[in-house]
């Protein structure tokens, strides 16, 4: 979407009856970015039905055992890996509408296709085609906010953005606690017939974005330079190249790796078959999770401000490792002691998440060329399926095999590693990227 703007300057006065046609657009958040704010919002509400219960699902109800489940999610990561690299030269060439428009359908027909899963195969299917048409779901999302809004803007709609999403997949982690019983293979199935119906609406409110939004053209995004003559244009060279952005994709997939990535897989296995936890609590503890989040959004976005991102995300390192300390005690105790840490610990870690989600995202946006984003953000987007492939795949054989020891050392060593590293990433920032010189105006809901 092209959208031209007229700057006024000087102190003239602007005289009462003069239309205000041609001013800037009005303090707060582009409607368009309010828009995508209530897709987003949907969507998580339905995918707060099934996330917390995903492990549980394939392992209890179809019988699936539980070191092929973290391959399951492993192999989602590889493909995810191998397809990035295509999702982010796509929001480039064709902006990011058409990708999300794509990846919302994968995403609706995929879920939906979950809820007849019976075997591994069928299971392996229908997650090779989710997790191959939406390879740049999150990264188009995510260049399209960034352009749609101000540079001294972004963090905190990235905040925003985040705390929207964690309040749905509360809710919805609340209410299918409520709904789901392993006993009952229909409980899960209405759930994932739900969520695809959650994308839809996603679908449907991208799909009424004025065509071009979020490209080259949209408010806050500079006009691509012309190259210069019989030079051919950037591309996946020129971002890998750039070797502070792969420390910045280094150290979060290491972060993510022993942090996010075992928030579904390995956290599902831990509490279930090494605390004891029955199935039906996890909900109550992402639904805490999501409040910690909720309510500690707004205030993190104000502590940030002003700060170095490089030490806030190493704060947000610390927090997670001693959420998995949190969650690794409830081993040692029995019944609501047990329920009681690990509802603590998964609160803990969402401390901790509303840290990342603003910041790790705003220094990669500094660091990207304009007409480069969708690769810079496939690239920091591939922290994750890199940490889809390692994270869950080592929970399963360490917990699988009774190695749940291991599995503790690893994520509550792994994040406190990634804690240090993340406070020497600074030296290689300059100011303005590691968010000392953000302006950090408000944004309005």
């Amino acid at each position: 979407m092209q959208n031209e703007t007229v700057v006024l300057t000087g102190d003239a006065p602007v005289p009462p009856a003069e239309p205000q046609r041609t001013l800037a657009p009005p303090e707060g958040v582009d409607p368009l970015v309010k828009r995508l704010f209530v897709g987003i919002a949907l969507s998580a509400l339905g995918s707060g039905l099934t996330m917390p219960f995903l492990y549980v699902y394939l392992a209890e109800v179809r019988g699936i055992p539980t070191a092929t489940v973290g391959l399951v999610f492993a192999f989602m990561g590889l493909l995810g890996f191998i397809g990035s690299p295509l999702g982010g030269t796509l929001i480039d060439r064709v902006g990011p509408r058409p990708v999300m428009l794509v990846g919302l359908t994968t995403e609706a027909v995929g879920v939906a296709s979950l809820a007849l899963v019976q075997t591994t195969a069928h299971a392996l299917a229908v997650a090779a085609f989710i997790t191959l048409g939406t390879v740049g779901l999150y990264p188009a999302a995510t260049a399209m906010l960034t352009r749609l809004v101000p540079e001294s803007r972004r963090q905190k709609v990235y905040g925003y953005q985040f705390m929207l999403l964690n309040a749905g997949l509360g809710v919805g982690g609340v209410v299918s606690a409520v709904l789901v019983r392993t006993s009952d293979p229909a409980s899960f199935e209405r759930l994932y017939l739900i969520d695809a119906a959650s994308y839809v609406a996603y679908f449907l409110v991208v799909l009424s974005l004025p065509r071009g939004t979020g490209g080259l053209g949209s408010r806050g995004a500079a006009p691509a330079e012309d190259g210069v003559p019989g030079t051919p244009p950037p591309g996946w060279s020129t971002v890998l190249k750039d070797r502070t952005l792969l420390r910045v994709v280094s150290i979060s997939i290491l972060a993510v790796t022993f942090g996010y990535a075992q928030f579904e897989a390995g956290f599902a296995a831990y509490a279930v078959h090494v605390a004891g936890i029955p199935a039906h609590y996890l909900g109550w503890a992402f639904g805490a999770n999501t409040a910690a989040i909720v309510l500690g959004q707004l205030v993190t976005l104000r502590l940030i401000k002003g700060r170095r991102r490089t030490r806030m995300l190493a704060v947000c390192a610390g927090i997670w490792s001693l959420s998995w300390a949190v969650i690794a005690a409830s081993d040692a105790v029995d019944g609501w002691t047990a329920v009681a840490l690990v509802v603590a610990g998964l609160g803990i870690f969402g401390l901790g998440e509303t840290l990342w989600a603003p910041l790790a995202p705003a220094i990669v946006n500094d660091l990207a060329v304009e007409e480069l984003r969708g690769r810079y953000n496939a690239l920091q987007g591939m922290t994750w399926t890199v940490a889809m492939i390692v994270g869950p795949a080592l929970a399963g054989l360490l917990i699988g095999n009774d190695l749940a020891h291991v599995w503790v050392a690893c994520t509550v060593g792994g994040t406190a590693v990634a804690a240090v590293l993340l406070v020497r990433l600074g030296r290689h920032l300059t100011p303005a990227q590691d968010g000392l010189a953000a302006d950090g105006a408000d944004v309005a809901a």
